[in-house]
């Protein structure tokens, strides 16, 4: 081996191998103090792409299901209140079935006083039945974007143009023989979701439109309200059968969120986050590494020394 000072290779190669494990040991270090496997783009620009992905995914769901609560919450508030009316209406069945066998005209008059009274304590119901400032009973749809990306939604209460809600409508005369109004002002009430590709569905009510109820007159008119209010009655049931199938679908999405949510968490967290004990083995070995190159370098610097042995 040739001896020379003004090169002195060995402590290049030396001084280029410590900078390269000092830069690996620099990077180790920032990724145990951070608890991150990718700091910066430049350590995994793929896996960035992919964890950052996973993360907007769970945290749009995340959102989706608290949106979803809250549609669970408006289809119950609505399925208590046509509860609620469906009480009244065999109440107002009650008091037709007494005004069909009455034989005064006081005592028609009596019953149809009752009856009114029940028809507004529904028109109450449909006013003050609502959520989020949606009146579901009184023609508004609600909207429940339940997923993390485009299109997973549904809406109650609407067609697919987020239309045609449904609406009940109850009124009573204000003297005391005249006749209350009570049906829907639609033949049919409508679901728009989109759950796994576009669909709707309807619910058919066609045969129930408004009529009136009047106990008042001749026997055949009552006869006529009895029907309507009978029909009227199976249109509500069929209703919160509606309800009952968005209710049971808005908790199945909750649940299903739920267990994807944990899953790109974790997914995420496997390609994002770092493992402390392979880093650790990893760390400890750089730095026996580093310092044996600190080692070897000293070492080199002393070659040049053995020079000056042969200019004695």
């Amino acid at each position: 081996m040739a001896f020379r000072i003004l090169n002195n290779y060995e402590a290049d190669v030396g001084l280029t191998n410590l900078y390269r494990n000092r830069t690996k040991l620099s990077k180790l270090e920032q990724q145990l103090s951070t608890g991150l496997r990718i700091v910066r783009a430049a350590d995994d620009a793929t896996d960035l792409f992919i964890a950052d992905y996973l993360k907007q995914t769970h945290v749009g769901l995340q959102r989706g299901t608290q949106n979803a609560q809250y549609g669970l919450a408006a289809a119950r508030i609505v399925d208590d209140a046509l509860g609620k009316i469906y009480d009244i209406l065999v109440k107002i069945k009650d008091k037709i079935v007494e005004a069909a066998n009455a034989h005064t005209k006081d005592e028609r008059i009596q019953a149809q006083q009752q009856i009114n009274e029940y028809v507004r304590n529904i028109a109450q119901i449909v006013k003050q039945t609502e959520f989020d400032g949606r009146h579901l009973l009184a023609g508004d749809f609600y909207e429940v974007h339940f997923g993390s990306h485009k299109d997973q939604y549904l809406v109650i209460n609407g067609n697919s143009a987020f239309g045609d809600a449904l609406t009940i409508s109850a009124k009573a005369a204000s003297n005391a023989s005249g006749a209350a109004v009570l049906g829907f002002n639609l033949s049919a009430i409508y679901g728009f979701d989109i759950l796994g590709g576009s669909k709707s569905y309807q619910l058919n009510i066609a045969d129930i439109k408004a009529f009136t109820i009047v106990v008042t007159s001749e026997y055949s008119k009552i006869q006529s309200s009895l029907a309507n209010i009978e029909k009227l009655m199976t249109a509500i049931d069929k209703i919160r059968g509606y309800y009952a199938g968005i209710e049971n679908k808005l908790q199945n999405i909750i649940e299903n969120n739920q267990v994807m949510i944990d899953n790109l968490k974790e997914g995420e967290s496997l390609v994002r986050n770092i493992d402390y004990a392979s880093a650790m083995a990893e760390f400890q070995k750089l730095q026996v590494v580093t310092q044996a190159n600190v080692a070897a370098l000293a070492q080199a610097n002393q070659v040049p020394q053995l020079v000056l042995q042969l200019l004695r």
